[in-house]
Formats: C-alpha cells, structure tokens, sequence
C-alpha cells in the first residue's frame, strides 16, 4: 500500500511519498525578501527549479510579518509557479477571501490549502477556484469534530499530510479511513489518484 505525505516538516519513514517543495513561508517574509521579483527569482532560481511543488507560502494575518511584505512575495512566488507550470502548496490563515482573489486570472495550475481545518462549504469554495485542501493531523483530534465533518462531507479531490506533528502519515490515513468510512486501501488508491491529478494538468 502506497501512502503519501503530501506535506510534512519531518523526516518520511521509508516507503512513504512525499513530494519535493520550496517556498519562502509568510512568517519570513521580510528576513527573505528582494527589491525586485527578478532579483528573488535569481537569488532562488535553483530551489525553485528543483521542486515539484512551490511552497510552503500564502498569507497569515495572524502572525507578525508584515502584511503588504507577505502579499508580494506570495505573488512573486505565483509567477514563479506560473512560469515553471508547477503546482502549490499554501499556507492560509484568515486571508481566505484575499487567497481567493489572488487566484483569479493568475494560474491554471492546482493549489492546494495544507492543513486544512475548514468547513466543507470553505472546502467546495477553494474547489471551484481550482484550490484543494490538505487535512493532517487535526483529524486525530477528538475534540475537531469540525475537520472530521469537513472531511467526511467534501466529495471533492483532497490529500493528507502530517505538517509538524510527530504524528506519522499512517495514523493520518487511519483517521481519514474511520471518518469516511472506508477501507484504509481504497483510501491509499484515491489519494494516489488526487496525487497523480496534482502534478497531471
């Protein structure tokens, strides 16, 4: 059975997928940035070349970086992904509706929103402007009933991660198994499926 850790901050056990990602996280922006998107884009042309995936990057407007500073080098880091033809991974915190704006007429490459705690109606909105979403490890929470809700109700393409928990993936697929009620290898295959789809356009 293949599992996929679509986003993690950890070492993968073995056998375990995970995809290659580099981006300049919001909660740097201002230790990272540059006058002008040439010269970001030069300073980390190899690391974006050498990722599959651009990211971890978006929006926060809870943290303590400046806000105009995050909104330019997440749009930089769109071109950049715009250009490379490669999807992203992002980083949302109450900026949704700026996340979705910033969608528009950008890319036509999938994003996907990681650890995701939404409701499904957030999840279905995000779908339709071609956005995915991440569940991770506050599906095994007893007490976030909410994401387990989402999960179970969001019909659309998803995948599973475990971010910064110590939490391993498997764990991760278990709990998505038991909220949707199948069996932990026909999750493993429509994950694979939502994976492949990913990198497919």
């Amino acid at each position: 059975m293949l599992l996929i850790d679509f986003h993690t901050h950890r070492k993968t056990a073995e056998g375990v997928v995970t995809p290659r990602s580099f981006g300049i996280h919001p909660w740097r922006a201002g230790e990272e940035d540059a006058a002008t998107f040439e010269a970001f884009k030069a300073a980390y042309a190899k690391q974006f070349d050498d990722a599959e995936i651009i990211g971890e990057c978006g929006l926060d407007k809870v943290c303590a970086s400046d806000w105009q500073t995050q909104k330019r080098l997440f749009e930089w880091q769109i071109r950049i992904a715009d250009e490379l033809k490669k999807p992203m991974v992002i980083h949302c915190v109450h900026a949704f509706n700026e996340l979705l704006e910033l969608r528009k007429g950008h890319t036509e490459r999938i994003w996907a929103v990681h650890g995701f705690v939404g409701n499904a109606q957030l999840a279905a909105q995000l779908y339709r402007a071609g956005i995915w979403v991440s569940y991770g490890a506050a599906l095994l929470d007893p007490k976030r009933q909410k994401v387990r809700n989402s999960l179970r109700d969001n019909p659309y393409p998803f995948l599973l991660e475990t971010d910064e928990s110590e939490a391993g993936i498997e764990a991760v697929y278990r709990a998505a198994s038991e909220t949707l009620d199948v069996d932990i290898e026909r999750l493993s295959d429509t994950i694979k499926q939502n994976y492949i789809a990913l990198f497919g356009q």
